[in-house]
């Protein structure tokens, strides 16, 4: 059986290595979570330790180190790596930052607060899936969080772009949002809940869905917030 990876060489090749994608400001909607479930105590200064999957040109990566977090992540792209480890520089913050793939995530069990995936881990099929989601759960403290945005079956692309289907529900496009971009997974709520995080309590799961009205009248995505924790071992 051929071994599991969970980086797509195509967004080294086809994105990042062209200096494209690599994002300078934090993702609002991941701002808006943190400082509601975390506000009150970043305000104590208390300090989370903080791991991002794919954190890309740094910008969550940034934003963490800001708030006095004890920051990690980790990224396929040696790219996008140079680029978010210069951007800390600038900026004179500090982050612990590796080139890695998710399926063998390089830290000690019950390590982190929070585990964070903006739009990182779809890039794969599912299998690759639900060994990234384990390995998140491995390195979870007890009733720690993970926050996942996760593309829905509703996402626009799914529905009009025509991919190539190579899994369950998972493609490869050559045309529209995600062409170039490699693998594309897109998500059921049930797959969700009672597949990759039937060992996580849910705490939120929030489904988005942006439409163009005007122009090209489409739905342009569509995409799941979850905030699920690590049950404690008491369970």
């Amino acid at each position: 059986m051929k071994r599991l990876k969970s980086f797509d060489n195509s967004w080294e090749e086809n994105i990042y290595s062209k200096g494209n994608q690599l994002n300078r400001y934090p993702y609002t909607d991941l701002i808006s979570y943190v400082y509601r479930l975390y506000g009150e105590e970043l305000k104590s200064g208390k300090v989370l330790r903080v791991l991002e999957l794919g954190f890309g040109g740094g910008n969550n990566i940034l934003f963490f180190a800001q708030e006095g977090c004890e920051t990690y992540g980790i990224e396929g792209s040696s790219s996008a790596h140079a680029f978010a480890v210069q951007q800390l520089k600038e900026k004179n913050l500090k982050a612990e930052l590796v080139t890695g793939d998710f399926i063998k995530l390089p830290y000690s069990d019950d390590f982190f607060d929070l585990v964070i995936d903006r739009e990182a881990v779809y890039c794969n099929v599912p299998d690759a899936i639900r060994e990234i989601i384990k390995e998140i759960h491995r390195v979870l403290k007890p009733v720690g969080r993970f926050i996942t945005f996760m593309y829905s079956l509703e996402h626009g692309s799914r529905l009009s772009d025509n991919g190539k289907l190579i899994d369950t529900d998972t493609y490869i496009f050559d045309q529209g949002k995600f062409s170039g971009a490699g693998i594309t997974h897109f998500f059921s709520k049930e797959e969700i809940q009672n597949d990759y995080l039937k060992d996580f309590e849910i705490e939120f799961m929030r489904h988005l869905r942006v439409d163009s009205l005007v122009t090209e009248q489409r739905n342009e995505y569509a995409e799941y917030h979850t905030c699920a924790r690590k049950k404690s071992k008491k369970y």
